[in-house]
C-alpha cells in the first residue's frame, strides 16, 4: 500500500518551520542519560473528540486556525490513519532506544555549537511523506516514525528502493544528525564540485563525531552500495581527475554525482552497478584523510575552506 501525504498535513508542516519557536517551551528534561521524548500520534490517535480542544490548547503549532475542527476530527476517524499509528506503535511502542541515542547525540554536538539549546523532540505521523522524514524548527526537532518502519514494509510500496532502503531504525539518528549539521556546518564555498562533495564529506564526517551507527547510515547505503563504492573509490577519483570534473563549477554534476538517485552517472557500462551519491562519499574520504595528516579539531576543520582541505588532505586513493 503507498500512501501519499494529504495537502493540509503538508501545509501544516510548512507552517511548522516558520511558527513553531513562539509555542515551544525551551525547557527540555534530561535525566537518567536520555532525553524525553513527545509522543504526539500517541496523544493524538489515542483521544476522541472530547479531548481535541485540550490537545489543541497544548499543541496549538500543529493545528493552524485555517482548518476547522472537521479536519482534525476526520482524522481521528480516518482508518487508514489509524492503520498507520498502529504500524507505529507494533515497531515504536518504546522510544527508549531514540530517547538515549538522542541524549547521546546532543552531548557530542554541544562540543561543537556553543550555547546549544536541547531541542524538545516530539515524534509524529507525516502519512509517510518521506522528504520530510525529520524537521528541524528552532527548539523543536519533529521525526515522523512512521517513516522508519523497515524498507520492506507494506506501506512503502511503490517507493524506489533507493529511497526505501533508508527507512531503517539507525537512519532516524542519520536523518537528525543531518539536519543539525546543515544548520551549523557553513558553506564557506558552494560553486565547483569540490567545493560540493568537500561540503557533504564535512556533513559526513561530522555524523562520524556524533553517531554510533554504521558508515552505510550515514551516508544512506545498502550493504551492497557500501561496499561498491569502497572497492571502486580509486576508479570513481580517476574518471573525476581524468573528466576534469572537480573544479568544474557545472550544476548537473549534483544530480549525477552527489543527488540521491538510482545510481551515479559515469555514462558507462557500470552506471547501474555503481552507488548513487558517490561524489559524497569521495568527499567524505577527503576530509577524514585531512583530519589524519594535520593535527587540527573538527571544529576548526568544519570552518576551513574546501581548497584548503583539498590542497593538505594528502588523498589519494590506492588501486584495488
Amino acid at each position: 500500500m503507498s500512501i501519499s501525504l494529504p495537502n493540509y498535513t503538508k501545509k501544516i508542516l510548512i507552517i511548522l518551520f516558520f511558527f513553531v519557536c513562539v509555542y515551544c517551551d525551551k525547557k527540555v528534561s534530561l535525566k537518567d542519560n536520555k532525553i524525553d521524548v513527545v509522543r504526539f500520534e500517541k496523544l493524538f490517535y489515542n483521544s476522541d473528540s472530547a479531548d481535541l480542544n485540550q490537545i489543541k490548547n497544548k499543541y496549538p503549532f500543529f493545528f493552524p486556525d485555517s482548518y476547522p475542527d472537521s479536519v482534525w476530527l476526520n482524522r481521528l476517524q480516518d482508518p487508514i490513519q489509524h492503520e498507520i499509528f498502529n504500524e507505529i506503535t507494533i515497531q515504536y511502542d518504546s522510544v527508549i532506544f531514540l530517547e538515549r541515542g538522542l541524549f547521546k547525540f546532543f552531548k557530542r554536538h554541544k562540543e561543537l555549537v556553543d550555547k546549544f539549546i536541547t531541542p524538545k523532540v516530539i515524534t509524529v505521523n507525516t502519512d509517510i511523506d518521506y522528504r520530510n522524514k525529520v524537521i528541524l524548527a528552532d527548539s523543536l526537532l519533529l521525526i515522523g516514525l512512521d517513516n522508519y518502519l523497515g524498507p520492506n514494509h507494506k506501506f512503502y510500496d511503490g517507493i524506489p528502493e533507493y529511497i526505501k532502503e533508508d527507512f531503517t531504525i539507525p537512519s532516524v539518528f542519520s536523518d537528525v544528525a543531518e539536519k543539525f549539521a546543515f544548520a551549523n556546518i557553513p558553506r564557506i564555498e558552494f560553486y565547483t564540485f569540490l567545493d560540493k562533495i568537500i561540503y557533504f564529506g564535512k556533513v559526513l564526517y561530522y555524523k562520524d563525531f556524533t553517531l554510533d551507527i554504521a558508515d552505510r547510515y550515514k551516508i544512506g547505503y545498502s550493504k551492497a552500495k557500501m561496499k561498491w563504492a569502497k572497492e571502486n573509490e580509486y576508479f570513481v577519483w580517476t574518471y573525476f581527475i581524468e573528466n576534469n570534473i572537480l573544479f568544474n563549477p557545472d550544476n548537473n554534476l549534483e544530480s549525477r554525482f552527489i543527488n540521491d538517485s538510482p545510481f551515479s552517472r559515469f555514462y558507462l557500462e557500470i552506471d547501474n552497478e555503481s552507488s548513487e551519491m558517490i561524489g559524497k562519499y569521495i568527499g567524505w574520504q577527503i576530509v577524514k584523510s585531512y583530519m589524519k595528516n594535520n593535527d587540527t579539531s573538527l571544529k576548526n576543520m568544519l570552518n576551513k575552506s574546501p581548497i584548503d582541505i583539498y590542497n593538505n588532505s594528502k588523498y589519494k586513493p590506492q588501486k584495488k
